[in-house]
């Protein structure tokens, strides 16, 4: 509403927004929000440059309905994060503003002065270019966008970087993506800036919705900015994932921003939230089900990759402690098998099989692993027959001055609730058994130091 005070050399309007004071104020500091909401009914904005700083500038052009542009530069004053700001408007007409943003616990209350320097000045612009209505549609439009919109946060029971390669690794994100019953065939995920997104989501009666988008930052392992778009562009939300770490645990905050929603969207804009409270309670699960285990080891890189990868160096150390490789048939190629057979002290035999399905040397090897006949194929833990049959393993190598960090993460694969379960409650004695496997790759790296 209009403030009914204001002085006769002023426009002033104040409204309550129900969002917090954060997302209030990103959205008139970040260009890429405020390209949508500001200016009256019917305008469209080009952004040039907005650079939120004492002293920066924000220079644009607003469209008119009627095909008119208005240039438009902005020098700012003061920038007080997250309260006020204040700017001067110093292409005509010219005029102060000031900003500010009221905290009000989960809503916000914003007040805007725009201070000419007459009184006369002051009603021209009202009168020629309907400042006032102006103000108030430009509000309204903010206001949309923010009730349309939806910030939801949630804790998860893992480190920060665990929860961050969740949401950037397409072999994560193609696991827990979409509510409840829904599977993803196509998910490519190129998280990176300017990186591409294309997921074809599939529902439980068989309906394919495609989701193409299109990342804007990643910062690991504190944040990701993507748009993305829904119903043949009916819809589209520019997201913003921030990750906190709270000692061993991850606050994870997630800003989905309606940019664009017509009436052929209005039933995916209406199950938004749901939507994402189901995908998130799978993410939970998917972070839960991950078993990470990392271990330096004083060597170079390429060494390590060596003998994660060629037959011989891999007979003389993998296993748990105590356990021999006697037979290795490698085929190290996405799509190709590494079939093995571990003997342990009592004798005991026990096959397994790798199947590749990305290598890039020396960085990063993934696989799907199961256990095995000595024909290749797939059999149940011969101790724990609701282990699931196949898991998939990321092995990821960094290097260091010198040395070399591996982290391996191991997680279950198309599994049951029951064989899910199992795995979770076999996470203590995957620690025993990777522990020792690592020894043995120590002794063997120092042998040939």
């Amino acid at each position: 509403m209009a403030v009914a005070n204001a002085a006769e050399n002023e426009i002033a309007a104040t409204r309550v927004f129900d969002a917090p004071r954060e997302l209030v104020w990103r959205m008139w500091t970040d260009p890429r929000h405020v390209v949508h909401w500001w200016g009256p009914n019917g305008f469209t904005n080009t952004i040039h440059e907005m650079d939120v700083r004492p002293g920066g500038v924000w220079r644009f052009i607003m469209h008119g309905p009627d095909g008119t542009d208005y240039q438009n530069k902005v020098v700012y004053k003061e920038v007080v994060r997250p309260s006020r700001l204040a700017y001067t408007h110093v292409s005509g007409p010219v005029f102060e503003a000031t900003v500010d943003f009221v905290d009000l616990g989960e809503k916000t209350e914003v007040q805007m002065r725009m201070i000419f320097e007459t009184a006369a000045l002051r009603n021209k612009v009202a009168e020629e270019y309907g400042a006032v209505e102006g103000l108030q549609q430009t509000l309204g439009r903010l206001g949309t966008m923010l009730s349309q919109s939806l910030v939801m946060t949630r804790t998860f029971d893992a480190p920060r970087d665990l929860v961050f390669r969740a949401w950037t690794d397409p072999s994560h994100v193609q696991q827990w993506w979409g509510p409840r019953g829904f599977t993803n065939p196509r998910c490519d995920w190129d998280a990176r800036p300017g990186g591409e997104i294309h997921i074809d989501m599939r529902g439980p009666d068989g309906t394919v919705y495609p989701m193409p988008g299109r990342f804007h930052e990643v910062v690991a392992p504190e944040r990701i900015v993507f748009s993305s778009s829904a119903v043949d562009g009916a819809l589209e939300v520019l997201t913003t994932v921030t990750f906190a770490a709270v000692g061993d645990k991850t606050k994870m905050t997630l800003e989905a921003i309606v940019v664009k929603a017509t009436a052929e969207a209005s039933w995916a804009l209406a199950g938004m939230r749901e939507g994402w409270t189901q995908t998130l309670e799978r993410l939970a699960a998917d972070v839960d089900e991950t078993f990470v285990i990392s271990r330096t080891f004083d060597a170079p890189r390429d060494l390590v990759w060596k003998a994660w990868t060629e037959t011989e160096r891999l007979m003389q150390w993998f296993g748990p402690k105590g356990f021999k490789m006697f037979h290795a048939k490698n085929d190290l190629r996405p799509g190709g098998t590494f079939l093995y057979a571990l003997r342990g002290p009592d004798g005991i035999e026990i096959w397994g099989k790798w199947v590749y399905r990305e290598i890039a040397p020396p960085e990063r090897l993934v696989l799907v692993s199961s256990f095995s006949d000595a024909e290749g194929n797939v059999t149940r833990h011969p101790m724990s027959p609701t282990w699931p049959a196949q898991t998939l393993s990321t092995t990821t190598l960094t290097e260091r001055d010198g040395k070399t960090t591996v982290t391996v993460e191991w997680r279950p694969l198309g599994a049951s609730e029951e064989e899910r379960n199992t795995f979770i409650a076999g996470k203590s004695s995957m620690t025993g058994g990777w522990s020792g496997t690592f020894e043995q790759l120590t002794d063997y790296l120092a042998k040939r130091a």
